[in-house]
């Protein structure tokens, strides 16, 4: 009986109080906010008996702590795929730098290299490299002519190679290759 009586008590208190709350307000666009915030408080003063009366008032924390354990461990698996994005997009540029520094040394033979770029795919494949180079002796004044060919095209001495050496060694095709000879 004195459970009920406590009951009651609090309820009474409880009444009071978000009544006092809602007059001393200085805006009635609070209302809404309070009165819904009062209910879940309501809900909770309600339910405290009928969990008493089972013997496991500790049920209800549990369980909200189980469910917060678990929202907690779906934000760090979203943190976790978040950083593991950041982690693949930084191998991969690392990765085109790598590639594009080994493109280089394999063009220091026939040119100084300005600039080298690549491009991987998410799969790590090679999309695209594009080169600017100086043929080596022009860097000095030295004035080199392009060579023609029967097809009535004409390129500088050493691109054709060069185009396929990396084409052999990237296993690419002729399309993902752009070089621009300068000069």
């Amino acid at each position: 009986m004195g459970l009920i009586y406590g009951w009651v008590k609090d309820l009474v208190v409880f009444y009071i109080l978000m009544t006092a709350v809602l007059h001393l307000l200085p805006k009635s666009s609070y209302q809404k906010y309070v009165r819904f915030f009062g209910g879940l408080l309501l809900v909770a003063l309600l339910l405290t008996p009928v969990l008493e009366l089972l013997k496991r008032p500790e049920s209800l924390l549990d369980r909200i702590s189980y469910e917060s354990f678990w929202q907690e461990m779906d934000t760090v698996r979203l943190d976790m795929a978040g950083m593991e994005q950041t982690q693949r997009q930084a191998y991969q540029r690392e990765y085109e730098k790598a590639i594009a520094q080994d493109i280089s040394l394999m063009a220091r033979e026939y040119f100084k290299v300005l600039s080298a770029e690549v491009e991987l795919s998410e799969e790590y494949q090679i999309t695209n490299i594009a080169l600017s180079l100086v043929p080596l002796g022009q860097e000095e004044g030295i004035a080199i002519e392009k060579i023609t060919f029967q097809d009535n095209t004409s390129e500088y001495p050493g691109v054709l190679e060069l185009k396929q050496e990396i084409m052999d060694f990237y296993q690419v095709e002729d399309s993902q290759i752009q070089i621009m000879v300068e000069g």
